[in-house]
């Protein structure tokens, strides 16, 4: 209700307020506000790019957040935006051409767009993950957390690992024109099967040579 002790007009300029609440209690998206001026505190709807049964875009105002505030009807306000004011802090480094779009959650997760000549979208999780897409260079995919990290370039796909990668498949096919494998010791079990097999020793607590080996 309009208690500010004005007509329709005075509501019908942008007003600043404070977010007191965003727990809608009938699950409408609203927020909670006081107005700067007059005390006045009201449910609010929230302005977003899509709104519609299941769907939309939901980026509610936190509590304490400073809102711009327009009034359809004395009854009816709307969240035009949130602003940055006072001791707050942008989540971007302000530059002279700003090609960086961010978004960033309280608990640190990040979603950024750099549109700048080496275009690239980097998203991080507040417990350290990391997903990279880069167009520099030929192109790049990086997905890593702290030593562990895979890695799509041009040519080439790296896995790295501190401990163990596993693979689990009913079948798994390698085709390559050369298998190198570095390693203290190879490991199989079950039947190894090959065609030609080339070794400067063979070590095995039994042997079956097939025709063609030299006693």
């Amino acid at each position: 209700m309009n208690t500010l002790g004005h007509g329709f007009g005075a509501l019908q300029a942008l007003h600043l307020a404070t977010v007191l609440d965003n727990q809608d209690p009938d699950n409408r998206g609203r927020v909670k506000v006081r107005l700067a001026i007059g005390d006045m505190e009201l449910w609010a709807a929230v302005l977003t790019n899509s709104a519609g049964p299941d769907y939309g875009v939901s980026l509610l105002p936190k509590i304490d957040e400073k809102v711009v505030l327009a009034f359809i009807s004395p009854e009816v306000a709307v969240v035009m935006g949130a602003l940055w004011s006072g001791g707050d802090s942008h989540p971007q480094e302000a530059r002279e051409v700003d090609d960086v779009y961010c978004i960033r959650t309280p608990s640190g997760s990040q979603l950024k767009f750099d549109d700048s000549e080496d275009s690239k979208i980097d998203i991080k999780t507040s417990s350290g993950y990391h997903l990279e897409i880069t167009e520099a260079e030929g192109g790049k995919v990086l997905i890593e957390k702290g030593s562990e990290s895979i890695e799509f370039s041009n040519a080439e796909i790296k896995i790295n690992a501190s401990s163990k990668v596993s693979i689990e498949a009913a079948q798994v096919k390698v085709s390559a024109g050369m298998v190198e494998v570095e390693a203290g010791m190879s490991k199989f079990s079950g039947v190894v099967k090959c065609d030609t097999l080339i070794s400067n020793a063979v070590v095995s607590s039994s042997y079956t040579p097939g025709a063609g080996n030299i006693w």
